[in-house]
């Protein structure tokens, strides 16, 4: 599927980890959603002071986490598990 049809389709759905680093708290986000609806919520995270960078499965399933696992849904995007340190 091209890139152009990827973006176009409504039900398309990518798949990525994210390491989120805030002054506060680090996370590892296992999350899913239409491409525009990531680059959106990443952009948001920015825009609030957030370093975001693109991580593994691996890093996510090794991430040294407390016992707060949150699971996140909404309409547009699905944040399937949030890990926090």
């Amino acid at each position: 599927m091209s890139d152009e049809k990827i973006m176009t389709d409504a039900n398309y759905v990518e798949h990525m980890f994210l390491q989120v680093e805030s002054s506060d708290a680090v996370c590892v986000l296992n999350i899913a959603g239409h491409p525009y609806r990531l680059r959106e919520l990443i952009f948001m995270m920015i825009e609030n002071g957030c370093r975001v960078m693109k991580t593994t499965a691996d890093m996510y399933n090794t991430f040294s986490f407390d016992k707060e696992t949150v699971e996140v849904y909404d309409y547009l995007t699905t944040i399937i598990k949030a890990r926090f340190l």
